[in-house]
């Protein structure tokens, strides 16, 4: 396998196209195809389906696509250290964020890297959280913040900060509870908005282990959105109840549109983390980035900049 192959693959990939991926990495499509067949041939799989219309990817292909981006990103990654200054940082890093973070910290953290590493070029990702473990194994991405339940054993986790979690609700529903904390069984007796069980590990799967060591069950699930800001829109339209940390609704609860309880219950909080994977190179980059995401998170909590936050 030639790493002019790789890059090959997935320009074909993203093309959908043998025309148009020879176009893109200027060679004759004869000699492309040629290229494609011998690496078919090296692996023992058929990676495209070819048709009049293009080219899609097999099963094997979609499986060996996220291999070849990880391949050659950390290839980029490795000629941009290896050609840097011991004096200078430099090089790219993405980081995923999962929907429940992005708003609150996308723009500070994006301004600190500007800030301090102006010649980094900072790749920030908004991500369903069923996507991001998947990505950081195969190296499409550098570091996550993921809560710590169920992470694979390749993952590193380095705890960040930790939050309690709210029954939201609109301002004039009918079925409110009396001003102040709640006990977990009077929020599980509401009818819920929650993101789905594949999208939900930073908030419904953390609810859901908490429900499960106090020996209680969910109640109704009357709709699941995969979405942080089509969620409070419906529960703002009185679809239903939520149950989140307090950051994700604090504008809608400061304009009064929503109203937020504390649920008062052991064990129901989600402690935020800077994930990576072990068997990716631990670079100097990712750990510069890593310090400065931590140092941009607890100042947040120091000021008040991430409500219900505490800094782990």
């Amino acid at each position: 396998m030639e790493i002019r192959q790789i890059k090959y693959f997935v320009a074909v990939i993203d093309c959908g196209s043998l025309s148009k991926a020879a176009r893109q990495v200027h060679v004759a499509q004869s000699a492309l195809s040629k290229q494609m067949s011998a690496l078919e041939d090296d692996l023992g799989v058929q990676l495209f389906h070819r048709s009049h219309n293009g080219v899609v990817a097999s099963e094997a292909g979609k499986v060996f696509y996220e291999y070849a981006q990880g391949m050659l990103k950390h290839l980029s990654d490795a000629r941009a250290a290896v050609s840097s200054s011991p004096d200078s940082v430099s090089g790219s890093i993405i980081v995923a964020l999962p929907q429940s973070v992005a708003t609150l910290l996308a723009m500070p953290l994006m301004r600190a890297v500007a800030a301090r590493y102006p010649q980094v070029a900072f790749h920030l990702n908004e991500e369903l959280t069923g996507n991001v473990m998947d990505q950081l194994l195969h190296g499409r991405i550098d570091l996550a913040l993921f809560s710590a339940i169920d992470l694979p054993p390749q993952v590193l986790f380095s705890a960040l900060i930790e939050e309690d979690f709210y029954l939201i609700h609109r301002a004039d529903a009918a079925d409110a509870p009396a001003a102040g904390e709640v006990c977990l069984a009077q929020a599980l007796a509401r009818p819920l908005v929650f993101p789905s069980q594949a999208h939900g590990h930073c908030t419904r799967t953390l609810v859901e282990h908490a429900v499960k060591q106090h020996g209680l069950a969910v109640g109704e699930i009357v709709m699941e959105v995969n979405s942080v800001h089509i969620l409070k829109s419906a529960v703002e339209a009185g679809i239903g109840h939520t149950i989140m940390p307090l950051n994700l609704a604090v504008r809608e609860i400061d304009d009064g549109r929503l109203v937020a309880h504390r649920i008062a219950a052991d064990g129901l909080t989600r402690t935020l983390g800077i994930c990576s994977c072990a068997s990716m190179p631990a670079s100097h980059l990712k750990t510069l980035i890593s310090e400065l995401i931590r140092e941009v998170v607890h100042a947040m909590c120091a000021c008040g900049e991430w409500p219900g936050g505490r800094a782990r």
